[in-house]
């Protein structure tokens, strides 16, 4: 290699001088996304319903990256609500270069004979008309401002179509096609849109679930859980950390030749 010649890349890769709004901001995925993001520089909106813990969330981002932190109390299902959380970060923050968008209602388990109509027009308020209510609204101002990413937080439950899970793998295969679509029509304006598809995330509610099945089948929690991490590549589960550093490539200018895929954070779970 020429030693006279500059190799370093003229792409500042961090989020310093960036403002990202994550939805769904709670424990999980949505707090590992909201550390990883202020880590990297960015500053922050917070949504989510329940203002109490989001604000518990937003403190303790704020004390461990020094970045500043808004809580901003959102019910996503709530077009009105969705259009005023982007516009309250640009108001405070000054801008928005990101959306995650990890907020999601699974809806309850039920053959699609017995599904309630209620629940699963909530359910679709929430994961593809609330969703895109964000995106719509923040990539307006990203356009305004040179661009941005979009990083929709995706399921397995789309490729593996599990029974009694229609109401939330129906609407989360139409945000997935919507977002697609979103990332053709957003392309031309530099804001980029993809998907992180999670396998099965460590934590109480995947312990909660091994428990489940173990009650179902008479077996152990342990074994359920081990059984179902041997079928992966990995042989193992996926963090909540390992999802957020896919969401911080993404939702970065290290991914700035990304837009309109799907990245599955499974170990392996699903291949081909």
């Amino acid at each position: 290699m020429d030693p006279t010649v500059d190799r370093t890349l003229s792409v500042d890769r961090t989020l310093r001088g960036r403002v990202a709004v994550v939805t769904g901001a709670g424990p999980g995925v949505g707090r590992s996304c909201a550390l990883a993001l202020a880590a990297d520089g960015a500053d922050l909106a917070l949504a989510a319903r329940r203002a109490g813990p989001l604000e518990e969330l937003a403190a303790e981002v704020a004390e461990a990256t020094g970045r500043r932190v808004v809580a901003v109390p959102t019910d996503i299902a709530d077009v009105a609500s969705a259009d005023a959380l982007v516009d309250r970060t640009v108001a405070e923050l000054g801008r928005v270069d990101a959306v995650v968008n990890v907020a999601t209602a699974g809806g309850a388990r039920a053959a699609v004979a017995d599904i309630d109509w209620d629940e699963y027009r909530h359910s679709f308020e929430v994961n593809v008309v609330g969703t895109l209510a964000v995106s719509r609204r923040a990539a307006q101002h990203m356009t305004a401002t040179g661009g941005g990413a979009i990083v929709q937080i995706g399921t397995l439950s789309t490729h593996s179509v599990p029974e009694k899970m229609a109401i939330y793998t129906s609407t989360k295969s139409a945000l997935h096609t919507a977002s697609m679509v979103l990332a053709r029509e957003l392309g031309p304006h530099n804001v980029r849109v993809n998907v992180v598809t999670p396998g099965y995330i460590t934590g109480n509610k995947l312990s909660a679930m091994w428990q489940r099945i173990a009650d179902q089948t008479g077996g152990d929690a342990q074994q359920v859980s081990d059984r179902a991490a041997r079928s992966a590549a990995l042989r193992r589960h996926v963090d909540p950390d390992d999802i957020a550093q896919a969401v911080l490539f993404l939702a970065s200018e290290r991914g700035r030749g990304v837009t309109g895929v799907e990245v599955r954070v499974d170990a392996g779970q699903m291949i081909g």
